[in-house]
């Protein structure tokens, strides 16, 4: 979706162009208020409720990461053209007490095959600085964009101030959810090729990748993601409303 912003497509081709120099360093940023949660309410299955609160729970929504974040991450690999090849990161629960899977922080440090690194980092708690978007550093100067910032700009140097900004969208307003529609419909209509899940799967890969790092703890590689045989909803294809989740409340 982001990829079909035409703000943002002109902010990346600047970028690739070199007008902040070569990208050293990338942040993907969603820092906001707690997520809702609604309580189970009598009579309802255990998967009827997790299904309802699909932002809980990791085998409906494979975490924030993916859920939330997943445009700011894909946008960081658009920038650097590139996918990470390794990623170690942490999360945990400091504040968040409903029963379910979610964290309440989070951060991952991605490599690039370069050695240039993506920071992503989220959390949602009450009275917290809060921030949603994407922050690029190059070797000339940085740019903000990204998921978040409707009007993406670049600025000489690294502080992001208005007397440093040297370039910024001047376009008529852009719908992205409507223009990402209407080059499948044009494709369509006109019979050209257009298939964009190689890249969503990519995308989608990164995301897990750094929940594998946050979860674990631990230095996860490409490589390891993508030979996992982790299944978060084993027999899924098999459930009725009346299953068991693959997770159950203990008795706590």
């Amino acid at each position: 979706m982001s990829r079909h912003y035409i703000p943002l497509q002109q902010a990346v081709e600047q970028i690739h162009q070199g007008a902040i120099g070569d990208v050293i360093t990338c942040w993907a940023y969603r820092e906001h208020g707690p997520v809702g949660f609604t309580p189970k309410p009598a009579g309802m299955t255990e998967l009827g409720h997790q299904i309802r609160n699909y932002s809980s729970f990791t085998w409906v929504n494979s975490t924030f990461l993916l859920d939330w974040l997943i445009h700011n991450l894909d946008v960081c690999c658009w920038v650097k053209d590139a996918w990470p090849v390794s990623a170690q990161g942490q999360g945990g629960r400091q504040v968040r007490t409903q029963a379910d899977q979610l964290f309440d922080h989070y951060a991952v440090e991605y490599t690039f095959p370069d050695g240039t690194r993506l920071f992503a980092q989220g959390r949602h708690m009450g009275g917290c600085w809060g921030f949603f978007g994407d922050v690029i550093h190059g070797t000339k100067g940085s740019a903000v964009l990204g998921e978040g910032q409707s009007n993406p700009r670049l600025f000489k140097g690294h502080r992001q101030t208005s007397e440093n900004r040297i370039w910024q969208y001047q376009g008529p307003p852009c719908q992205q959810y409507q223009v990402e529609h209407d080059v499948l419909f044009e494709a369509i209509r006109e019979d050209k090729p257009h298939n964009e899940t190689e890249r969503c799967a990519y995308a989608a890969m990164t995301g897990i990748l750094g929940r594998m790092a946050a979860e674990s703890g631990k230095e996860i590689t490409w490589e390891q993601a993508m030979a996992s045989d982790l299944e978060l909803a084993p027999g899924l294809e098999d459930f009725t409303m009346d299953s068991d989740p693959p997770v159950m409340p203990d008795a706590e």
